[in-house]
């Protein structure tokens, strides 16, 4: 009877491990953070947070503008990315790489603001354009291709490092975040005189290599405290870096290979019926393994790349870096995990612990930024998700990559997209 008449608990008194088990289902950030704003117990959640390790929240979509949007299309509060003096900027998981107009770089946290400078990041990149057979001084602003960091800055009491490609793919540029210490690395092979019978019995790809001294970068990524370079012919450099300390790193001679470059790998295919295949190649780091990605996209006989491209399967390789030289290993999962793959950024996740759906075993892939830019900043009409989707490793199949309603608000936007990967606080 007393039982009966006690009045009912107040939802502020919610049990820790119940309110951890509402968070745990909940996949947006966003969605996380109206919760914790109720009341003031929820709003700490520390003890649903100690009673349950909440899985990651699901990626952003960061657009070209500077706005943040979710996957369902809402629009995301932030710190304004773009500003006055910011001429551009990459998504790098969690945080903004701004370029300013001066060709200066800092990282901003796009929820807090926080900003860190990296004051010899410019100075580095503009050293190697000094060097660059194609580029100057006056594209420093857009030398940047893409942007990785070893850890988070703004959040560990190390000294990360941050590495970003230069647009031609010839050179590294990493710098330390908080130490004024940077160098730059080029992939360019210094000019050698050659008989002329030598240059006949060499390939045309040989000849290439060696007259012209470039190996371009497509992707890098750091793993187990390195830095490794992909080339176009899927040949795999290394750097050993010493947890920041960027001292020693000037006297190497650069990147070491280890996996050799295969010359019958391409960039563009010629099949029969004059079809083309173009194949973009990525690596990513995924449960402790250096993972390679082909992208074969379909490319109608007659149309310039970049126009009406489109993705029709993955491969995905895995790096065997115990033999001498290395090899990559073809595998046909993602041992449960998914990639969120882009040009800018990319990131391996469990897929068992996001809330939300996300499929095991698949490769989720924006449409690509390539040859496409001058269309975006003249404004031109296009569909910043023409080739974006979600490719089934198991099964080969490629389905939509988000609900046709935010399709449909996506693409009245005409600019490209990234992802952005917001942590849980």
């Amino acid at each position: 009877m007393a039982a009966a008449a006690a009045a009912p608990s107040s939802w502020e008194e919610l049990p820790g491990d119940l309110l951890g088990l509402v968070l745990q289902n909940l996949p947006s950030l966003a969605d996380r953070v109206r919760l914790r704003a109720v009341c003031r117990p929820w709003r700490t959640g520390g003890a649903a947070r100690r009673h349950l390790r909440l899985p990651p929240p699901l990626p952003w979509l960061a657009l070209r503008d500077g706005g943040l949007v979710d996957l369902q299309g809402a629009p995301v509060r932030c710190a304004p990315i773009v500003r006055e003096g910011v001429f551009g900027y990459l998504a790098v998981d969690n945080l903004a790489c701004l370029v300013h107009g001066d060709g200066a770089c800092s990282l901003m946290n796009p929820l807090s603001g926080m900003t860190l400078h990296l004051p010899k990041l410019a100075s580095a990149v503009g050293r190697a354009l000094d060097e660059s057979a194609f580029y100057d001084q006056s594209h420093i602003r857009s030398a940047y291709v893409k942007v990785i960091l070893s850890a988070s800055p703004l959040d560990s009491a190390l000294d990360p490092l941050v590495a970003t490609i230069i647009m031609e793919g010839n050179s590294i540029v990493i710098s330390s975040c908080k130490k004024p210490d940077a160098i730059s690395i080029s992939m360019r092979r210094k000019r050698t005189l050659v008989s002329a019978k030598v240059s006949l019995s060499m390939s045309p790809e040989q000849r290439s290599e060696r007259f012209c001294g470039s190996q371009r970068i497509c992707d890098i990524a750091f793993f187990h405290g390195k830095l490794y370079a992909l080339t176009r012919h899927e040949g795999l450099r290394v750097i050993e870096l010493d947890a920041g300390d960027l001292i020693e790193t000037k006297s190497l001679p650069g990147f070491l290979q280890c996996i050799p470059d295969d010359p019958k790998q391409q960039e563009v295919y010629n099949c029969e019926y004059n079809h083309r295949y173009l194949v973009l190649r990525y690596i990513a780091e995924s449960d402790g393994n250096l993972l390679m990605v082909r992208r074969w996209m379909s490319v109608p006989p007659d149309a310039q790349l970049g126009s009406y491209d489109r993705t029709v399967r993955f491969e995905v390789f895995q790096a065997d870096l115990a033999t001498a030289p290395g090899r990559w290993i073809k595998v046909d999962s993602l041992g449960g995990r998914a990639i969120f793959l882009d040009t800018m950024c990319s990131k391996s996740v469990p897929a068992s612990r996001c809330a939300g759906g996300v499929q095991a075993d698949s490769i989720y892939f924006m449409h690509r930024v390539f040859d496409s830019l001058s269309k975006e900043l003249f404004g031109v009409s296009m569909d910043p998700l023409a080739d974006s989707g979600v490719y089934n490793m198991r099964d080969g199949t490629i389905t939509a990559l988000l609900p046709e309603a935010v399709m449909s608000k996506l693409r009245s936007k005409p600019q490209f997209l990234t992802w952005f990967f917001p942590v849980d606080a």
